[in-house]
């Protein structure tokens, strides 16, 4: 109705201003004054008051006049979708920082040593751990060492004789076998134990018992990072006096070591170590081990390039 009555009133003022022309008489064609020609504001209203008559109103989308029920069913999918992506997002990110926080977690451990300061050298519980679950028991060597070393001649200086079935402990921080230990378990039937540190050292040994460890300088077990050919590995050091109760050798015929700090924490009152053998090859450290054993009833037996021998006095 509105539209009507526009267009109505539209009419009306164009009649208004555009009366109808008057009747020409004959001869007065030439007099007759110029038609006004139409106002420009008079066609601006006439199009706005067309173009607001047929402006269309607002309609809503078709699937928002559907039924409740039916515009659920509809917007399920891509709700559904939405959350599936949510929570998949979420636990990849939740995943990747427990990622992240466990490699730099591992990064922080293997390059820090933590001292196990309150388990003694002594502790039934420890002495029990490195028995049942560190000393490993290996076939018997197949190489036969035929030649005895310069160390062993000295052994039977010392023992007096060609000594057969004796015990020993050979424990080294890497390398293949001490050829003196070699020889006497091959050739004279000696058993003990052969530790070292390095891994794939530690996994070409050939002897009866083995020992993955490192010798710690404390009367308490270490945990230490070991670095080897770029590759770290975690590496448990043991006290010496540790490791001779687990294996059963506190009464040992010969040790041979390369690390004197951990002669310095042996209660040598509970052991009976005949003959010590110390690796090593700097001129100071060697005095100092000397003297350090002179005070514990030992003896400067033999000296070698790389190596010192001492033997227990006898009363």
């Amino acid at each position: 109705m509105q539209g009507i009555e526009n267009k109505v009133i539209m009419a009306e003022k164009t009649d208004q201003d555009n009366p109808p022309p008057p009747v020409e008489e004959p001869g007065q064609a030439m007099d007759k004054p110029p038609e006004p020609k139409p106002n420009l504001i008079d066609k601006l209203v006439i199009i706005f008051a067309e173009t607001k008559t047929h402006s269309p109103r607002f309609t809503l989308p078709a699937f928002m006049k559907a039924p409740p029920n039916e515009l659920y069913r509809r917007l399920l999918p891509a709700m559904l979708f939405v959350l599936t992506f949510v929570t998949v997002m979420t636990m990849l990110l939740i995943y990747m920082d427990t990622v992240a926080l466990g490699a730099q977690q591992f990064r922080l451990n293997m390059t820090r040593d933590y001292e196990l300061a309150r388990i003694g050298q002594g502790s039934a519980a420890l002495i029990a751990y490195v028995r049942q679950l560190h000393l490993t028991a290996r076939s018997k060597p197949q190489d036969v060492v035929t030649t005895p070393t310069e160390q062993v001649k000295v052994l039977d200086s010392i023992f007096g004789e060609e000594l057969y079935n004796g015990t020993f402990v050979e424990w080294m921080a890497s390398g293949g076998r001490w050829q003196s230990t070699s020889y006497l378990e091959s050739a004279r039937g000696w058993s003990g134990l052969v530790a070292r540190a390095a891994p794939q050292d530690y996994f070409a040994l050939r002897a009866a018992r083995t020992l993955h460890a490192c010798l710690s300088p404390n009367q308490h077990p270490r945990e230490i990072s070991y670095e080897e050919e770029g590759f770290w590995t975690r590496v448990l050091c043991l006290p010496l006096y540790t490791v001779l109760a687990a294996a059963e050798l506190s009464a040992c015929r010969y040790v041979v070591l390369d690390a004197p700090p951990a002669l310095r924490v042996l209660p040598f009152r509970s052991l009976q170590l005949q003959v010590l053998e110390v690796i090593q090859s700097d001129p100071e450290i060697r005095n100092q081990t000397t003297n350090f054993l002179l005070s514990k009833n030992y003896t400067v037996a033999a000296t070698f390039k790389d190596s010192i021998m001492y033997s227990l006095k006898t009363n």
